[in-house]
């Protein structure tokens, strides 16, 4: 005589039952997208990869969203713009990176990660790291890193000005960004090869620094 099982049928599978299961059968499921790797990757700074989670979703309240819901905003138009360049209207697409102040701040950065030749327009970062999301390089790790830094700093810098009224030059952006990321690697878990080795160098971080950090 056999005990009685509780199974489970999702489609025309039929399994024993289980929680994970029946989560995985009853929850809404989206395609994946080609943009994963890039936001969430090991070692990443949390806060970052959440606003860049946001920025993929397309979900910051910038003004051009907020209009839709309220458009007693056309009557001001000086609400509608940039609070970085003051040229053009707040958007996903302005800030990262097509205004005049963040595509300075980008050009200040991107030497560090490689990607010299990457043009300030957001689609064209997004592809440059799609392309090289799953390469396990520190080369990468260190662009994805600068990346998402200078995404959450402009976004910052932009509700700096919005709701105190508090300016930075792109100078003094772009320094932080980079204080950030080199900040990061010194505590970060890499491989001690050549190729490391150079890249942290170059970011002026020694064996010191990182036994000092406890890295």
């Amino acid at each position: 005589m056999k005990n009685d099982r509780l199974l489970w049928k999702d489609g025309n599978d039929l399994n024993w039952f289980s929680t994970s299961g029946a989560w995985h059968s009853l929850r809404h499921r989206e395609p994946d997208v080609d943009w994963c790797k890039i936001v969430w990757f090991a070692q990443c700074i949390p806060r970052h990869a959440f606003m860049m989670w946001l920025i993929m979703k397309r979900k910051l309240l910038t003004q051009d969203k907020i209009l839709q819901w309220d458009l007693s905003r056309r009557k001001n138009m000086n609400m509608m713009c940039c609070l970085l360049c003051f040229e053009n209207f707040d958007s996903h697409p302005h800030l990262f990176f097509e205004c005049k102040y963040s595509a300075q701040v980008w050009t200040l950065i991107r030497d560090k990660g490689g990607m010299n030749s990457v043009s300030p327009i957001w689609s064209e970062v997004v592809h440059w790291l799609n392309a090289r999301s799953l390469q396990k390089r520190a080369d990468i790790y260190v662009a994805k890193l600068l990346v998402a830094a200078t995404a959450y700093n402009i976004w910052q810098e932009r509700n700096a000005r919005l709701f105190k009224n508090q300016l930075r030059p792109p100078e003094t952006v772009s320094d932080v960004i980079l204080k950030t990321v080199r900040y990061k690697l010194m505590g970060a878990k890499l491989k001690d090869t050549v190729r490391v080795r150079k890249i942290l160098e170059e970011w002026e971080i020694y064996a010191d620094d990182k036994d000092d950090d406890g890295g």
